[in-house]
Order: structure tokens, then C-alpha cells, then sequence
């Protein structure tokens, strides 16, 4: 259980890191993702609402990451606690 908490934790800043520095546009693409997905959605549903770009813009995913990055190594530190508890 440890090992799968510090594995998660490092996963979680790895993957933090990559949206909070935008490191490849990473934010960037998964916020056109969101807008391409919705006007799909819009056209298959006829509601033209969805239409309009989503107001969560890459600002948010870069928000999101920050988050995670910052918590993310609270949790591998408990896994490595119990880990070495056990």
C-alpha cells in the first residue's frame, strides 16, 4: 500500500509539473481538446450553447497541475512512511 502511495505521489508531480510549466503546450492542447469535444457535442445534440469556446481556458488546467504538484509529493511522502512502517 506504501509503495503504491509514493508511486502515485511521483506520478502526481510528473504529471503536475507537465501541466502547471505547460511543458509541450500540454495545457494549450488539452484545452482545444475541450473545445473540440464540446462543438462535437453541440452538433450531435443540436444545442447551439455549446457552440462557444468553454470559458475554462488553458489558465485552468495550468491551475489544476499546480495543485497537484504541490500535494502530490505529500502523498509519496506518506507512502514512503508506511512503506518503511511495514
Amino acid at each position: 500500500m506504501g509503495i503504491a502511495l509514493f508511486i502515485l505521489g511521483l506520478a502526481g508531480v510528473a504529471w503536475g509539473a507537465m501541466f502547471l510549466f505547460n511543458v509541450r503546450g500540454a495545457a494549450d492542447k488539452i484545452a482545444a481538446r475541450r473545445n473540440a469535444v464540446r462543438a462535437v457535442a453541440a452538433a450531435q445534440t443540436m444545442n447551439l450553447s455549446l457552440t462557444e469556446p468553454s470559458r475554462l481556458g488553458a489558465w485552468f488546467f495550468r491551475l489544476t497541475g499546480g495543485i497537484v504538484f504541490l500535494c502530490s509529493p505529500l502523498l509519496a511522502l506518506a507512502g514512503l512512511v508506511i512503506a518503511t512502517r511495514n
